[in-house]
């Protein structure tokens, strides 16, 4: 989707707004193209870039005026989606303009990141889609998203249903992946089916043939706005706050207030919606009730290789289609 700034279509919609007004009085005549063509949607962004005050100095930026981001290498939808003309977009990249919008920053770059701590210190201000277990010691802001199995049901269930829903129901799981691990260990009594990947697991959803998909709750509702019936029902396991990993004490404090800036003026929620339609925000609240945490290994595990869903390892696959 293009990144044109929100005040800069609501400076175009007034002065349209204007224009039209003017035609429609008995004012003699008047053409009305001289006063629709006087303000276009290019005309209102740069008269709003031009308006921009910085948060920062360019002396904490990577770039002067520019907001430079890190996406992870590893994200996957909704955060970070390749579009069907090969161009990166996604929750991250939508609220990654907001904020630089906020920050009073006119340009926003993207950088792919493989190393959180490397990037900050050579080349982004900050780094999206990052949660206290891959921040490798990073300053983090906020919470805009949050990491957790979710269940998904076709059956107009009210979130959170109870774990004794699932005791015999047949739930489907993504083949190697850490919903398919985190059903496993929860004691559930859920009859697992498997696919190769999570398009196949809501389609047997929507057909009938599994009561229940367990997948990563973002994932699953960014899928789920393309589907029709099938709802949220809660989430296995305790949710992890997704944050914005900041390069240094100067970026901290304005990144912060621009987030907050963001989700207090309904951008942040339009965003969200955009992605993964009505999931709430993920908290103990919607937890499905009832479960029982399993003991804690006394061995680390080795990690898996899997497919789709974030596997054991940290890695995608990429194999949810995006949302028509």
């Amino acid at each position: 989707m293009p990144h044109i700034h929100i005040r800069s279509l609501v400076a175009a919609g007034a002065a349209m707004g204007v224009a039209l007004g003017l035609g429609a009085c008995s004012i003699g005549p008047v053409d009305l193209d001289d006063f629709l063509m006087t303000t276009s949607v290019a005309d209102a962004r740069a008269a709003r870039m031009a308006e921009l005050v910085p948060a920062v100095d360019d002396s904490a930026l990577k770039q002067p005026g520019t907001l430079t981001v890190g996406i992870p290498a590893i994200e996957s939808a909704p955060l970070a989606v390749i579009d069907s003309n090969g161009s990166q977009t996604g929750l991250d990249v939508d609220l990654a303009h907001a904020l630089a919008d906020a920050l009073g920053l006119s340009r926003v770059s993207f950088v792919s990141v493989t190393d959180v701590v490397t990037a900050l210190q050579e080349s982004c201000d900050v780094v999206m889609g990052i949660t206290a277990d891959n921040s490798w010691g990073a300053t983090l802001v906020g919470n805009y998203a949050q990491g957790a199995t979710g269940v998904f049901s076709a059956q107009g269930t009210v979130a959170p249903i109870d774990v004794s829903a699932l005791s015999g129901a047949s739930v489907g799981v993504q083949q190697g992946s850490v919903s398919q691990r985190a059903l496993a260990e929860l004691g559930t009594g859920a009859v697992e089916t498997t696919f190769s990947n999570l398009n196949e697991a809501f389609d047997a959803l929507l057909a009938g043939t599994v009561s229940y998909v367990a997948c990563d709750a973002y994932s699953g509702a960014y899928l789920a706005t393309a589907y029709d019936g099938i709802t949220f029902a809660g989430t296995l396991d305790d949710p992890a706050p997704t944050s914005i990993a900041v390069a240094s004490a100067e970026l901290q404090a304005p990144v912060q207030a621009a987030l907050e800036e963001v989700q207090a003026n309904g951008v942040g929620d339009l965003l969200r919606v955009s992605w993964v339609g009505d999931l709430p925000t993920l908290t103990e609240a919607t937890k499905v009730t009832g479960i029982v945490a399993p003991a804690p290994d006394t061995e680390e595990e080795p990690a898996e290789d899997g497919v789709g869903d974030a596997t054991t390892d940290g890695t995608y696959a990429g194999d949810v289609t995006p949302a028509e």
